[in-house]
C-alpha cells in the first residue's frame, strides 16, 4: 500500500471560480468526470468545493418546492433561476492534508470528517485531491 497522500492524489484537473454560473460548472464536471472541485474567490483563495452531491441537494430543494407537474404537464416545473452561481451551492467546509500524511491516516481523517475528498496541501497550496475511490484503489 502507498505509504502517504502524495502517493495517492491526483493533481486536480482544474478549479472553479466562486462566481461561476453553476449550471456551466455542473456541465464541466460531468463532461471531465469529475466528482468535485475546488472553489477560488477573486482573489484566487481557496475558499470551498463543489461537488456532484452538491448539484444534487440544490436540485432535490428545488424539487420539493416545484409546482404539481402533473397538475400542468405543459408548463415546466422548474425553470432554471438566472443567476444561480458556484459559490451559493458549494461547501465551504474545507478538508485538507498535508501531502506526507500517512494514508492510515488520511482514511481516518475522511471518516470522522463523513467527507468524500480531501485536498492535499503543501503551504496553503493545493497539490492534489484524494476521493473515497482513490484510497480504495490503492489497497
Amino acid at each position: 500500500m502507498p505509504a502517504s497522500a502524495r502517493d495517492v492524489m491526483r493533481p486536480v484537473p482544474f478549479f472553479l471560480a466562486e462566481g461561476d454560473d453553476a449550471w456551466t460548472a455542473a456541465r464541466r464536471l460531468f463532461e471531465t468526470g469529475q466528482t468535485g472541485v475546488p472553489v477560488l474567490d477573486a482573489g484566487r483563495r481557496l475558499v470551498g468545493v463543489i461537488s456532484q452531491s452538491d448539484m444534487a441537494s440544490y436540485l432535490r430543494e428545488r424539487a420539493r418546492l416545484a409546482p404539481d407537474f402533473y397538475a400542468e404537464p405543459e408548463r415546466d416545473p422548474m425553470p432554471t433561476p438566472p443567476g444561480t452561481t458556484v459559490g451559493r451551492l458549494m461547501s465551504r467546509v474545507l478538508v485538507q492534508v498535508p501531502e506526507d500524511m500517512p494514508l492510515a491516516e488520511v482514511e481516518r481523517h475522511m471518516l470522522r470528517r463523513r467527507v468524500q475528498r480531501v485536498l492535499v496541501v503543501r503551504d496553503g497550496e493545493v497539490l492534489g485531491v484524494i476521493t473515497t475511490l482513490d484510497l480504495l484503489r490503492a489497497r
